[in-house]
């Protein structure tokens, strides 16, 4: 037993200086001594190569920018034309419609058929705007152009509004009950001017109105 414990000691295959190395068995013996006790040990064989070659020792040189100093390291980096702009101080209200950012400085810039709409709104000329629903047309409104923007939505004043809508079908309110003031309905007076089947005929006058611009079909000047 001595001498196969010697023998195994002794073994070429497992003293890592020998040719005779075998890693494999030098893995699963019990009995293999380490020629230094204190050597570092690698994740893989790509580092330790690194390592022996001298590549691990390296330091990557980083890029630094001219401008950058040493305490500004954590500061975020821009380019020159990415710095803030710095603004400038106004003494006073601002006039907006010097710089033109409302609506109003945008209207006088208008060109093509805003700007068409623009000297309607200048001149005072009664314009008529056909309106639709999801199915087609719903009818029209005849108004002044008080304001107006790039998507079409207009502010109107004096407004005659002419449309048709289904025939309602439910049975009037027989009335408020005993004791209950109603209150005075200020809502513009709707009358019905035809009915023809199943769909009635309906104007009123509004005295201010706000028309969204995907409502608007066509405006048509009035002469």
């Amino acid at each position: 037993m001595a001498d196969d414990e010697s023998s195994s000691t002794s073994d070429e295959s497992l003293d890592a200086k020998s040719e005779k190395f075998n890693p494999m068995k030098a893995l699963y013996s019990k009995k293999i001594q380490l020629s230094a006790s204190k050597a570092p040990i690698y994740d893989n064989v790509s580092k330790f190569e690194a390592v022996m070659s001298g590549l691990a020792g390296q330091k990557k040189k980083k890029d630094e920018t001219p401008d950058v100093t040493r305490g500004e390291c954590s500061r975020q980096r821009f380019l020159p034309h990415q710095e803030p702009v710095t603004g400038r101080k106004t003494t006073g209200r601002p006039d907006w419609s010097i710089e033109g950012r409302n609506v109003l400085a945008k209207m006088q810039r208008a060109f093509g058929p805003l700007g068409m709409l623009h000297g309607y709104m200048e001149s005072r000329t009664r314009v008529k705007v056909y309106t639709r629903n999801a199915r087609g047309i719903r009818g029209h409104v005849e108004a002044y152009v008080a304001a107006f923007d790039k998507h079409w939505n207009l502010a109107l004043e004096d407004c005659f509004e002419v449309w048709t809508r289904k025939v309602k079908r439910k049975a009037p309110a027989l009335g408020a009950p005993s004791g209950v003031k109603r209150k005075e309905d200020t809502a513009p007076k709707v009358v019905v001017k035809k009915i023809e089947g199943k769909e009635e005929t309906l104007e009123r006058h509004v005295p201010q109105m706000l028309l969204r611009g995907e409502q608007v079909a066509i405006i048509v000047k009035i002469n």
